[in-house]
């Protein structure tokens, strides 16, 4: 008894280059649908202004000259006109509720 092969051996490879193909085909479609789900954003004048690198609203100055006072004990408070800001701003903040 023989047996006759019906149909030819097919290497891996062509099984292996298409999931490779398939692989690539996905990756523009997830590609593309990024760059069509996209979002733009517009910045105002005030805020471009703010993000510049000049205009800092920390006196930096001013908290080193208090940084050295703290360290030397040089630092003096008021603390009556401390208390009268908070109560004034626990006011404000009450009344507008």
């Amino acid at each position: 008894m023989s047996i006759d092969r019906t149909s030819p051996l097919k290497p891996v490879n062509t099984v292996q280059q298409r999931e490779a193909s398939e692989a690539q085909t996905q990756k523009t479609r997830l590609e593309k649908s990024a760059t069509t789900n996209s979002t733009n954003v517009t910045i105002s004048g005030a805020q471009a202004k703010l993000m510049q690198a000049g205009a800092n609203d920390i006196n930096t100055e001013r908290v080193e000259q208090l940084k050295t006072a703290i360290r030397n004990g040089e630092l003096k408070m008021d603390t009556g006109k401390i208390a009268d800001a908070l109560i004034d701003e626990a006011k404000s903040y009450l009344q507008s509720k």
